[in-house]
């Protein structure tokens, strides 16, 4: 049988930045490998060059060392060495050695922060109404998290017989929806509603919503747009975006806004049609458990990359192709690595790993 390789390295320049992703164990072995990733990586005249070690489970002095000579090398060249997503243990080796002096030891993103907890906790339970309410506060956080415009994202759903907020980024989102519900006006209303999309560019004209507006600019919003959930036509409910900004929702953040409430709309289908008792049969609750694990992995290098979903999707089938490993394992590991931040983090390498690294710009 073919061994699979046991360290894997892909250097993707986004932005004029170039970031290095490594899989796998770092040792006197693979160092030298590390140090042809890096020179690769400053060889394509990025202003800054990133290692991103989520699926690093060891690194040795080897590697260590490679992570030192390229970091004087970048500084001498005028530019700068930052090693991203590190493990807790990683953290501390690098702080007790000094490295941190000499390279830029990145804090976690925002992104990680908000996917800690409930949801990566939820990737790991039966799906439940509680667990299907995570995986939309994942679609909000990966909405928030790339529509530059975006200072707050909430999904309304209808419960129990009213419009109610399931999934917000921030408490100013939350509120502004409940003055919506409570005035009876606004757009996360209509779109729920009607179905169709309703956006405000600058709220200081806004005729509509007489009651709602006012409220909503004394709490520092100044643009709106809400998005429909739609099933064959059938509204679910609303995806709503909040900016302190006018015209800050531009076409492609509206553009970011379908896409988001189509996955939204697509998980809530799915468990529509299989909820019994509150609760989805085995089958879905794995198609959704496996769905929303690769969305959660996809977002976090989105963030991380500053990718579209469709370069972030195939930067994943990249790593599980070159390693062997399935998909869905890889993206297990990244939301492990980004949910035990703070504890001893290993990365699963699986048995039979081999030896090569592949580059892809």
């Amino acid at each position: 049988m073919t061994r699979a390789p046991e360290f894997v390295g892909i250097v993707r320049v986004s932005h004029g930045i170039a970031v290095v992703t490594l899989v796998g164990e770092i040792d006197l072995q693979t160092a030298p490998q590390v140090r042809a990733l890096l020179l690769e990586a400053a060889a394509t005249g990025a202003r800054a060059v990133v290692v991103d070690l989520a699926l690093v489970s060891f690194c040795d002095a080897g590697g260590l060392g490679q992570f030192v000579a390229s970091a004087n090398m970048l500084r001498e060249a005028g530019s700068e060495l930052s090693v991203r997503a590190a493990s807790e243990a990683l953290r501390k080796v690098f702080e007790i050695t000094g490295l941190t002096d000499v390279l830029h030891l990145e804090p976690d993103t925002r992104v990680e922060d908000l996917l800690r907890g409930d949801l990566a906790a939820a990737a790991t339970v039966p799906l439940t109404r509680v667990v299907l309410d995570a995986a939309l506060k994942l679609v909000v956080v990966m909405a928030a998290s790339v529509m530059k415009g975006a200072d707050g994202v909430s999904i309304t759903l209808p419960r129990e017989g009213q419009l109610r907020t399931v999934a917000a980024s921030n408490d100013v989102v939350l509120q502004m929806d409940h003055d919506q519900y409570s005035t009876g006006q606004g757009p996360c209303l209509d779109a729920a509603t009607h179905g169709e999309g309703y956006s405000s560019a600058s709220l200081k004209s806004e005729r509509r919503w007489p009651q709602f507006v006012p409220r909503a600019r004394a709490r520092g919003i100044e643009s709106i747009m809400s998005t429909p959930l739609l099933a064959s036509d059938r509204p679910l409910g609303a995806l709503n975006v909040y900016s302190r900004a006018a015209d800050a929702l531009a076409s492609h953040e509206h553009a970011w806004a379908i896409q988001f409430a189509q996955e939204a709309a697509t998980v809530l289908t799915a468990a529509d049609d299989h909820v019994s008792a509150g609760s989805l049969n085995t089958e879905i609750s794995d198609a959704l458990y496996s769905r929303e694990t690769i969305a959660l992995a996809q977002g976090l290098i989105m963030a991380r990359q500053q990718l579209e979903p469709g370069a972030a999707h195939r930067f994943l089938v990249d790593i599980s192709r070159h390693t062997g490993r399935p998909l869905l394992g890889i993206c297990q590991a990244l939301v492990m690595s980004a949910s035990q931040r703070g504890g001893t983090d290993t990365v699963p390498t699986g048995p039979g790993l081999g030896a090569t690294h592949d580059v892809a710009t």
